[in-house]
């Protein structure tokens, strides 16, 4: 177990990486701010567009796998390779030919990345503290947790509208936490003791 001490240099660390990055921190925080906003007016569109892309992104890692495994055929992992490879290409295709059916399962996969994300922006704020605007990544950390708790108990009902709407509010969320952390780091706020 970590002593207050270790813990008190690991929060000064964390600060001063916020503080010498402050300007890539501001920039992340406003693109999730406007992207959150965009899927929040058109959850629909946001739903469809992530399926899309998990779809995409299965195909085309199922056909570079698959063509990894003939380059290494003789490394004796061929057979384990392929079979992969052909998931992930199945799974991609499955996803982009039954969109309805993409989104039941994203929705569940996006229920357990909420409460995870939301343990590790909860963590991550109680690292930072009693740094200034601290509260701000902790208050998301618990949005995220309850957003992927609600998620969770209506699922699969409303698979249709809430990934798009519950991800614009993750992002929104996590985009205005990082401007404020951001610009407490470039007024060069000292971390309180």
């Amino acid at each position: 177990m970590a002593s207050p001490k270790d813990l008190e240099g690991l929060k000064t660390q964390a600060w001063q990486t916020v503080q010498k990055h402050w300007l890539g921190f501001l920039v992340l925080g406003i693109i999730s701010l406007i992207l959150g906003s965009a899927a929040i007016v058109t959850p629909l569109v946001a739903t469809g567009f992530v399926v899309l892309v998990i779809g995409v992104v299965l195909i085309v890692n199922g056909i570079s796998q698959l063509i990894h495994c003939f380059k290494t055929e003789k490394t004796g992992s061929f057979i384990w390779s392929l079979v992969t490879a052909v998931i992930f290409i199945i799974a991609g295709g499955l996803v982009l030919a039954r969109p309805l059916l993409g989104a039941v399962t994203l929705t569940l996969i996006m229920a357990v990345f909420f409460i995870l994300e939301g343990i590790t922006k909860i963590a991550t704020g109680f690292k930072l503290k009693p740094a200034p605007n601290w509260n701000w990544l902790f208050f998301s950390g618990l949005l995220s947790l309850l957003l992927g708790v609600i998620i969770f108990s209506g699922w699969p009902g409303d698979t249709t509208w809430v990934p798009g709407m519950f991800l614009g509010i993750d992002l929104v969320f996590g985009g205005w936490s990082l401007i404020m952390i951001s610009l407490a780091a470039k007024r060069g706020d000292a971390q309180p003791a």
